[in-house]
């Protein structure tokens, strides 16, 4: 592996992509609260189908604007196709291009064992507005 030169850290956060403009512009908006909370990394989106901007323009975007390291957040629940096969492939081809930047891929968010407790915490809210619902009637 190459010596990566001191710079700021990058983040691109890739998803499937969606024929829904509504869906694509969440995930711009997490991007963006990303961005917000972690002021002292560049943050940027991207999408593997359907949608722009795609994995290698999120790449560029990043380096342009001066990352030399960084992370490609795969912000997918399971290991299909993109995570087995085409993400790989398309960041040995990034760096390939960018022979001096670091890109390293995430676990997909699926296998985060946290998400468990996100889906308690949902199924205990539902069931509490259910419950208030009930009490009002």
């Amino acid at each position: 592996m190459q010596r990566v030169e001191p710079g700021p850290r990058g983040l691109l956060i890739v998803d499937h992509g969606s024929r829904s403009d509504e869906a694509n512009a969440r995930v711009a908006a997490f991007a963006r609260r990303i961005a917000e909370a972690r002021p002292d990394w560049l943050v940027e989106h991207a999408h593997m189908e359907i949608a722009l901007p795609d994995f290698e323009a999120g790449i560029d975007a990043l380096v342009a604007r001066g990352a030399r390291a960084i992370l490609v957040h795969l912000h997918f629940l399971g290991t299909g196709f993109h995570v087995r096969e085409s993400i790989p492939r398309l960041a040995e081809r990034v760096r390939e291009r960018h022979p001096g930047i670091e890109i390293e891929l995430s676990t997909p968010l699926g296998e985060d064992l946290r998400l468990v407790e996100i889906v308690l915490d949902q199924m205990s809210d539902a069931e509490l507005a259910r419950d208030r619902q009930r009490s009002k009637a």
